[in-house]
């Protein structure tokens, strides 16, 4: 395992200006937890998805729907006729991450995804990572191909000790594998540094690297 730079975790620790955008989404997952009412469903999974460029219209089978009719008819339908609520409630119970705790979330992650999946015949898993993470920050990580890549600049392996939790069947490998090694990550930064970090801000260092990279090929061209 590879920790990041003090400059890095310093980095990640600013403000930057994406956190006013992200504290709405926070406050309004936060007053609004719950998937009761068509409105409010429509409402986070818009925002959270077309801003995180992870958008839930982007699916196979469009031509059987527009867009406004998908919302209306089958994704705030789908979204209050699932365990969401049940499964979130429960997780909403714990404050952080724990080895103990990391199969159910996973668990819930799996469930949504899987959920996305039925009504898009597309994988969402890194839409479901945002998703749940706006619900619950401290106990979901924020996937997507760019935070993976940058993170096995990292840690190359999942853990011995969490490689049972990633194998098991009722999770999604990819985001288990992701999740496990951050997770690994954070605990090793505040075993060296004594710098207890958010996943928001391992996110921030995840994207800094990924955009250190872009610029770094870029150059080299």
């Amino acid at each position: 395992m590879i920790l990041p730079s003090k400059l890095q975790l310093e980095n990640a620790l600013k403000r930057n200006p994406w956190d006013f955008s992200n504290s709405i989404l926070y406050d309004l997952c936060k007053n609004n937890f719950n998937h009761t009412e068509d409105e409010i469903i429509i409402t986070k999974i818009l925002f959270i998805g077309r801003i995180y460029a992870a958008a839930v219209e982007r699916r196979k089978n469009k031509k059987e729907e527009i867009n406004d009719n998908f919302y209306l008819k089958t994704v705030a339908p789908t979204l209050k006729e699932s365990n969401i609520d049940k499964e979130l409630n429960e997780l909403k119970k714990e404050n952080q991450i724990t080895i103990e705790n990391i199969h159910s979330i996973l668990v819930a992650h799996n469930q949504l995804t899987t959920t996305l999946k039925s009504i898009t015949d597309l994988e969402k898993r890194s839409l479901s990572s945002k998703y749940l993470h706006f619900h619950l920050p401290e106990l979901f990580f924020i996937y997507d191909s760019r935070a993976n890549n940058a993170l096995r600049n990292f840690v190359n392996k999942v853990p011995k000790e969490l490689k049972h939790i990633a194998d098991s069947t009722s999770v999604d490998k990819e985001y288990a594998k992701f999740f496990c090694k951050s997770y690994a990550l954070k605990k090793e930064i505040e075993r060296e540094y004594g710098i207890i970090i958010t996943n928001r801000q391992l996110d921030n260092i995840l994207i800094e690297t990924a955009n250190n990279e872009m610029i770094e090929s870029v150059t080299k061209i």
